[in-house]
């Protein structure tokens, strides 16, 4: 049973006030901590959230306001779960503001499960609230509109044909070896390959010289062999699995499925790139096999020609409030996104914004004259490629300068949630937390924008 808030205070919660009284918390915490109090339907979605297919009986488990806040001051502050418990248990402040008060701690990963669990829809919810929480007060109004993009991440390490190899033969090899030891009864072919495999790796990467190349090609045959040899050792266990009745078998069975269906797309890759010479397209490549939700996204930067993540959307207002973020699947041209972000700017403020402005990746001819239809005033997006006569004039003209001068100013806004608000890379695993993960450093963003501005 999990409670949405915790309405009975123990006696030693006296002791947490009186010192909240002498020792008075930072500004913005105090402003956060009232904001959220302002709005309560922050805290129900992520008690629906939290308690979603559960009993209503049972041992009670963390409060959802909680958790919520506890998860805000994570990102906010930029700790790992372990330091998140140890300064909340430290800090008076944090002990108010999280509303553990006196009680005790739950051990860090008891945090980390039940921050996880608040999904991505949820976050977007809460993210909706404080927009329009800001629009109330009167913090933003939803005039002037920038919009751009930006590519978060996934923790993955630099992608190369050896080392998708190698991450398949090592993790293969280690199930199998599971395997054995927890199903005694499995009797198939198993051989340990991962010392070959990790010279073989050595080798190709370390290779130098003129003749780099040949080399380098003749010992990925050995690699590709290798890989091939525990792949049908691997598909001989699964099979073997299969047919065991143990509770434990159902488990290897879903693990084994799983990363020979990733290593047998890691070894047709290597082989058409590496010996074959193709040019693999980007939607039938993977660059990690723990990651298989990557994407390989380029959008033509000097200094990052090649990212691996995904591509968000982020647009603010003249507060710098984050009004509207998307996470793409793939690598969606910009300039298919406008017509998503008109409609979802008008179902917030009832009304289209005055200006707007963004970067040269979402021009089309067709964005502005949809744009000016749905009565924006004035649209400041620069014109990739050739312009005539008349574009220049009209790219000249003061108020398109001053709107693109707006425009840059999302440019530090996304730098701020890159370094300050762990956007620069996603360290949750899988697609839906990587969505949540994005929805949790927005909104705690979002809140201490408000926090500063009120």
């Amino acid at each position: 049973m999990r409670e949405e808030i915790v309405a009975q205070r123990s006696l030693l919660d006296q002791a947490i006030d009186l010192l909240i009284s002498v020792f008075k918390p930072n500004k913005t915490l105090k402003k956060m901590d009232a904001i959220i109090d302002a709005n309560p339907d922050i805290v129900r979605a992520v008690h629906a959230d939290l308690t979603k297919g559960l009993q209503s009986s049972g041992r009670p488990g963390i409060s959802a306001e909680r958790v919520l806040r506890s998860a805000i001051l994570k990102q906010w502050k930029g700790y790992s779960y372990r330091e998140l418990r140890e300064r909340i248990h430290d800090s008076v402040s944090f002990r108010w503001f999280t509303r553990f008060h006196s009680d005790p701690i739950p051990h860090y990963t008891a945090l980390q499960k039940a921050i996880k669990s608040i999904k991505a829809q949820t976050w977007e919810k809460i993210n909706d609230i404080l927009v329009q929480y800001a629009k109330e007060k009167k913090l933003e109004n939803g005039k002037s509109l920038r919009v751009d993009t930006t590519v978060v991440e996934t923790n993955i390490a630099y992608p190369l044909d050896a080392k998708l190899l190698w991450d398949s033969i090592r993790v293969l090899t280690r199930i199998m070896e599971a395997c054995r030891q927890v199903l005694p009864e499995l009797h198939f072919a198993f051989s340990k390959r991962t010392r070959r495999t990790k010279k073989l790796c050595y080798a190709i990467v370390m290779a130098k010289g003129p003749k780099a190349k040949q080399r380098r090609q003749k010992l990925y045959k050995d690699l590709i062999k290798v890989a091939n040899e525990v792949f049908r050792m691997g598909s001989t266990c699964c099979e073997q699995v299969m047919k065991c009745h143990q509770i434990e078998a159902l488990f290897f069975y879903h693990e084994l499925d799983h990363y020979l269906t990733l290593s047998a797309v890691a070894i047709d890759q290597c082989e058409r790139r590496v010996l074959k010479g193709e040019k693999v397209p980007a939607s039938e490549k993977i660059v990690s096999i723990f990651e298989e939700h990557t994407d390989i996204i380029k959008r033509g930067k000097s200094q990052s020609p090649t990212e691996f993540g995904h591509k968000v959307l982020v647009t603010t207002g003249k507060s710098g409030l984050v009004t509207q973020y998307k996470t793409f699947p793939g690598n969606p041209s910009d300039s298919g996104m406008l017509s998503d972000i008109l409609t979802a700017h008008h179902k917030q403020y009832g009304q289209s914004p005055n200006n707007l402005c963004g970067d040269r990746r979402f021009f089309s001819s067709d964005n502005e004259k949809l744009a000016y239809k749905n009565h924006v005033k004035k649209v400041s997006i620069c014109k990739p490629g050739y312009r005539s006569k008349a574009r220049k004039q009209i790219e000249k003209q003061r108020w398109f300068k001053k709107l693109q001068r707006f425009r840059a100013g999302i440019e530090g806004i996304i730098s701020v949630l890159m370094r300050a608000y762990g956007l620069k890379r996603c360290l949750w695993k899988g697609w839906q937390s990587f969505q949540s993960y994005v929805g949790l450093g927005i909104v705690a963003f979002n809140l201490q924008k408000i926090a500063q501005l009120t």
